[in-house]
């Protein structure tokens, strides 16, 4: 039954431009009034236009309001917006400086600083129309030193990288422990649902010894119940194995105490050994490129993925291993010499 809330005018008028090419959110407004006027329950309007009761609420007052005039105008075409171009400056180097948590901090500090007043919906959207996303900071190492990083990388990673090949290999050797639980990461769900991600204690995990090499994105890996000297030494042997006619094999590693242990030392200088280590600053795990290589593994067999038995986690990674060829393109696409330096201040959080 139509005439609940329009006359007869505005009902044929909203009709008659419901068949016009009008602004999706303006025909979405037209849409729920003409849908009330028909004697609609909000909650079946909300239903079939997936929409929420408030949204309802506002376009009913909307037009009780401002009539016709108002549900065809959109607030903020042709206006430049009730703040000045300082403070926008002044908003930009907030959100830069802070990292709000939420709109409505940003609300809170727009409304202290300038006596204006937003709400969080369109805060959000000057928000993003100044640049800006929604996205969490990285985690990155306190005491890095990005000069550091640039002079190893300048002058004795590039070199190395550049002259790599099967008469000088280059492997970047890590470990990674993945543990026995779920991991949660952003994906692609069905607005209004929510999913569940089991999880388990976390307390038993695999520990899985690596080398990755330069250029050929190869990986050598071994799984071991603990990584130690011992374990180290392993998996050197198996580099040798590979490589029989090398002078000199390169494995970038880091500054853990097994690599620079007495036993690892002494394994090294004996007669024959052809592993040469470079040690990575300290603080540095940007720099090490199987890093990026078990990142991309742990997406692919942990994020968003749960195993009801430990027997099927650690197939998974032995899964992963054997079909590592269907990854080729993506590996090539992030294995690369192109490096980022962390600890630089201008992108960090200044401390409390």
């Amino acid at each position: 039954m139509a005439g609940e809330i329009f006359s007869r005018g505005d009902r044929a008028h909203f009709l008659a431009m419901m068949r016009r090419q009008t602004n999706s959110a303006v025909h979405r407004r037209m849409n729920v009034l003409l849908l009330l006027d028909d004697g609609w329950a909000v909650g079946r309007i909300c239903e079939a236009l997936f929409i929420d009761e408030g949204t309802v609420r506002e376009h009913r007052a909307l037009y009780e309001t401002h009539g016709r005039t108002g549900v065809e105008r959109l607030a903020y075409q042709g206006g430049s917006g009730p703040l000045r171009r300082d403070q926008i400056v002044a908003l930009e180097v907030f959100v830069d400086e802070k990292v709000p948590q939420t709109a409505r901090e940003v609300c809170a500090f727009v409304a202290r600083r300038f006596g204006v007043h937003y709400g969080p919906n369109a805060l959000s959207k000057l928000l993003k129309r100044l640049g800006f996303v929604f996205k969490k900071p990285k985690s990155v190492p306190a005491k890095a030193d990005a000069a550091v990083q640039r002079r190893f990388v300048e002058d004795i990673l590039k070199p190395l990288m550049e002259a790599a090949g099967p008469a000088a290999p280059l492997y970047f050797v890590d470990a990674t422990h993945p543990s026995y639980t779920g991991r949660p990461a952003h994906g692609w769900i069905r607005r209004g649902r929510t999913v569940e991600l089991k999880s388990n204690h976390g307390r038993s995990r695999i520990n899985i010894n690596g080398a990755l090499l330069w250029p050929d994105r190869t990986v050598v890996h071994r799984q071991e119940e603990l990584i130690t000297s011992a374990a180290m030494i392993r998996l050197y042997d198996d580099l040798q194995t590979r490589h029989p006619h090398a002078r000199r094999i390169s494995v970038v590693v880091d500054n853990a105490r097994y690599n620079r242990s007495r036993e690892l030392r002494a394994w090294l200088e004996k007669p024959g050994c052809r592993i040469v280590p470079v040690y990575l600053p300290s603080y540095a795990p940007n720099l090490n490129l199987i890093e990026r290589f078990w990142h991309f593994m742990k997406r692919k067999v942990l994020f968003n993925s749960a195993y009801a038995k430990f027997a099927l986690f650690e197939q998974a990674f032995h899964d992963f291993f054997r079909r590592l060829d269907h990854h080729a393109a993506e590996l090539r696409s992030i294995l690369t010499d192109r490096f980022h330096y962390i600890g630089l201040s201008e992108h960090g959080i200044s401390a409390a």
